[in-house]
C-alpha cells in the first residue's frame, strides 16, 4: 500500500477512536425539564475561573421558557452574588440569594422552594470554585449535593486548562459525580484536546461549549467537529 493510502488508513482509524470515545449518550434536556414533576435542578461545579457563573447565565438564556430561579450559592467568593445578581437584571430572570457565608445548601434549598410556589420548571445553582489544596470547600458542595440531591450536575471546564483537565475531571466526579459537561473559551483553544480528555476520563457527555462572552455564545458539543480539529 502506498504511502499516502496508508496515512489515510491510520488517520481514519484514528479519527474513528476519538469519536467513539466522545460520542456518549446526548441528554436531551427540554425533554427532562418537561417530564420532571417539580422544578428540574441543575448545580455548576468547577474550579476557580472557569466560567460557572457566565455559563449558567448563558444556559438560563437558552432555557428561558422554563423561567428558571438562578441560586446564588457561592457565598465565599467576593462580587458573586452582585455578579448573578446582574446576569439575573439583564436576563429579567429572579435570583435567590442569602449574605455571604451563608450556608450554600440552603441557597438551593430556598431557590427550589420558591420555584415550586412561582411555577418554575428550572433551577440553575451556582457553587463556589473549588481547587485541589481546598478540601473544606469539597467537603461543602458533597453536603451542598447531598442536602439538595439535585437533577443533575454539570462541570464546567476550562478548554486551555491542559494536562490539568483530567485531575479536575477525577476530583468532582469523585466527591459529588458528574453528570455532563460544559467546555468554556473553546473560541481560544480550538484544536479541543480538553474535549477528548474530559470525554475520555468521565464517560459524561459534554453538552455545550462556550464560544463567546455573549448569552447566546453557548453552542452543542459537535464531536466530529473537534475530531477534525484535532487530526486535521
Amino acid at each position: 500500500m502506498k504511502r499516502g493510502k496508508v496515512e489515510d488508513v491510520i488517520k481514519e482509524a484514528l479519527m474513528h477512536a476519538m469519536l467513539d470515545v466522545m460520542r456518549q449518550e446526548k441528554i436531551d434536556l427540554a425533554d427532562k425539564i418537561e417530564k420532571k414533576d417539580g422544578p428540574f435542578t441543575i448545580i455548576f461545579v468547577g474550579f476557580n475561573g472557569v466560567g460557572k457563573t457566565t455559563n449558567l447565565c448563558k444556559l438560563a438564556y437558552k432555557l428561558k421558557e422554563y423561567k428558571p430561579i438562578l441560586a446564588a450559592a457561592d457565598t465565599f467568593r467576593a462580587a458573586s452574588i452582585e455578579q448573578l445578581e446582574e446576569h439575573g437584571k439583564r436576563l429579567g430572570l429572579r435570583v435567590v440569594k442569602h449574605t455571604y457565608g451563608a450556608d450554600s445548601a440552603a441557597v438551593i434549598f430556598d431557590a427550589k422552594k420558591h420555584a415550586a410556589a412561582s411555577g418554575s420548571k428550572l433551577v440553575l445553582a451556582d457553587t463556589a470554585g473549588r481547587s485541589h489544596s481546598n478540601m473544606n470547600l469539597m467537603d461543602e458542595l458533597k453536603k451542598v449535593v447531598r442536602v439538595n440531591n439535585p437533577d443533575m450536575k454539570i462541570l464546567v471546564l476550562d478548554s486551555v486548562t491542559g494536562n490539568d483537565i483530567y485531575d479536575q475531571c477525577k476530583l468532582f466526579n469523585d466527591a459529588v459525580g458528574v453528570d455532563a459537561i460544559i467546555l468554556t473559551k473553546a473560541d481560544v483553544y480550538e484544536r479541543g484536546g480538553a474535549a477528548l480528555s474530559a470525554a475520555y476520563t468521565l464517560k459524561k457527555p459534554i453538552l455545550y461549549v462556550g464560544i463567546g462572552q455573549n448569552y447566546d455564545d453557548l453552542k452543542e458539543f459537535n464531536p466530529e467537529e473537534i475530531v477534525k480539529n484535532l487530526v486535521g
